[in-house]
């Protein structure tokens, strides 16, 4: 029938979008379908899912989708009819199958990943038949040797189909004529085994004792199968016959499969091969990858606007129920579903972050921004530590809030006016080497000086690691963490050029944390 003669199973188990090829798209699905096998119902078929492909039909059967699953490729359909159903009587679409699949349906070798003869790119396997007779990068066809698809089609038809007295319709060439080569096309000796140019195995001509010995029989007839039984017909029981059949008349309008394997039969006429056919490739790829770039942060921008929105519309809902709760001392049951669903979804604002169409005014966006600014230090950034690098504040910021996102030149313009909304003050600061720190006044470079030189001449001298752990311990009734060694080491060596401590190498040596450089009080200056 039909079915067993035209279909291919699969495991409908894996997921629609694993059993497709990398240039195979899929159109169209519609459950509730069933199968007839010509004009009889299949019974293993009669209640599943349909699939529409640029390259194939689908089944993938509901109750037995590992064992009653199957794809039918689109090239066997001649022709296809519409029934729009009468009475009890259920939408139907019928496909007629034609053409040989003797050579197709032979599943015995698998796809492989195969290279080219000329530019030795390895092909992966994931494409469609049509498409993967042909390289991807430079466009020569397969070698016939190296495709197990042709090679087993070869043998098939040469078992089942007897040579007879009038085997070949033309006329055997000259042994004088010149042998083209099956991968680049080049006109070879008729003396040689291999291509010339790119060392491919060319094909052999049969001998004249071959052609005199070949039996003279006659072929076996194909199967009688008759003209009826060569269709199936798709039953949609709740509809969706419409849509599916459009997709499928789609598909057999364009023969996205005919296109490709034209292009591998033409063998090089009108294609792009040769050092500049690759160049061409790579620069399509890339420019592919460049749009797909544009398109992708389009997206993100468009996405950015409308998170914009959801958030405002969060920080409004949140305040409605705030000021709810406030006046009411039982919160209503749908007021704390919503509340916990905006927790859930991260969209829980106190207070919504300041952004510039708020303010017509830019200095009073800068002093709001300042002003959220130092919440933000001095709620988290700064509370257990007194001085914290610039691009640390930045990024910290940023992540608090969330898709508004400050660039850093407004980040450098709000900086200086940060000293009017903090209690104690925070000042920026920068160090020889560039680093710009934000601190408060304990970590001035006077203040610091002072307090690195009574520590030195309590304890003595200390390396750039010690004063790191020890000098913040040392400071009554101090909660701050200790200072990272870097920055430690930036802020002696600059008391250090302010000639507040003085360094003893006599000890150096190649260890971390100051290389063994240990601190000295300034007592030259004392004296």
């Amino acid at each position: 029938m039909s079915l067993k003669r035209f279909s291919q199973a699969i495991d409908g188990t894996i997921p629609i979008q694993a059993l497709l090829y990398d240039d195979e798209d899929l159109l169209g699905s519609q459950d509730n379908v069933g199968i007839y096998d010509g004009q009889q119902k299949s019974p293993r078929h009669q209640s599943g899912t349909a699939y529409i492909t640029s390259h194939r039909l689908f089944y993938v059967d509901g109750p037995k989708p590992d064992s009653c699953s199957f794809s039918i490729d689109l090239s066997h359909v001649s022709r296809t009819d519409y029934y729009a159903g009468l009475f009890t009587s259920s939408p139907k679409v019928t496909v007629y199958l034609a053409g040989d699949v003797s050579s197709e349906s032979n599943d015995e070798h698998a796809p492989s990943i195969w290279e080219c003869q000329v530019c030795g790119n390895r092909n992966s396997p994931g494409f469609s038949p049509s498409a993967a007779r042909i390289c991807g990068l430079c466009g020569v066809p397969r070698d016939a040797s190296d495709d197990p698809e042709q090679g087993s089609s070869a043998t098939h038809l040469s078992s089942s189909l007897p040579a007879s007295g009038f085997a070949g319709s033309s006329v055997p060439r000259s042994s004088k004529d010149p042998v083209p080569c099956p991968a680049c096309t080049f006109l070879n000796h008729p003396s040689l085994r291999t291509c010339e140019l790119c060392e491919t195995d060319l094909p052999r001509r049969p001998s004249r004792r071959e052609l005199q010995s070949a039996p003279v029989s006659r072929p076996h007839s194909p199967d009688n199968d008759e003209e009826g039984d060569m269709l199936i017909k798709v039953s949609f029981r709740k509809g969706g016959d419409k849509a599916i059949y459009g997709a499928l008349k789609t598909s057999l309008n364009g023969k996205v499969w005919e296109s490709k394997a034209a292009t591998a039969d033409r063998g090089g006429v009108n294609r792009s091969v040769g050092i500049s056919g690759i160049l061409r490739t790579v620069e399509n790829s890339v420019q592919e990858r460049e749009t797909s770039m544009h398109d992708a942060l389009q997206d993100l921008e468009a996405l950015m606007v409308k998170a914009k929105d959801m958030v405002h519309l969060a920080a409004e809902l949140n305040d409605k129920l705030t000021a709810a709760a406030s006046s009411t001392n039982d919160e209503p049951e749908e007021a704390t579903f919503i509340r916990s669903s905006l927790t859930q979804l991260g969209l829980h604002i106190d207070n919504a972050p300041v952004t510039q169409d708020m303010t017509k005014d830019e200095r009073r966006w800068h002093e709001e921004l300042a002003r959220e600014l130092a919440k933000v230090l001095q709620a988290g950034l700064m509370r257990d530590k007194g001085i914290v690098a610039l691009d640390e504040v930045w990024g910290g910021w940023n992540r608090a809030r969330g898709v508004a996102l400050i660039p850093p030149a407004t980040f450098l313009q709000v900086i200086p006016l940060l000293p009017q909304y903090t209690t104690p003050q925070v000042s920026t600061r920068k160090f020889a080497s560039g680093l710009t720190v934000l601190h408060t006044p304990p970590y001035s470079a006077s203040a610091f000086s002072a307090r690195l030189a009574g520590f030195l001449v309590m304890h003595g001298s200390r390396t750039t690691l010690e004063i790191a752990l020890e000098m913040e311990l040392d400071m009554e009734g101090s909660n701050e963490a200790g200072m990272s060694v870097s920055l430690c080491k930036e802020m002696v060596e600059d008391c250090e050029r302010e000639g507040g401590v003085c360094r003893d190498d006599v000890g150096q040596c190649a260890i971390v944390c100051g290389g063994g450089v240990r601190w000295w009080p300034n007592l030259f200056i004392d004296g």
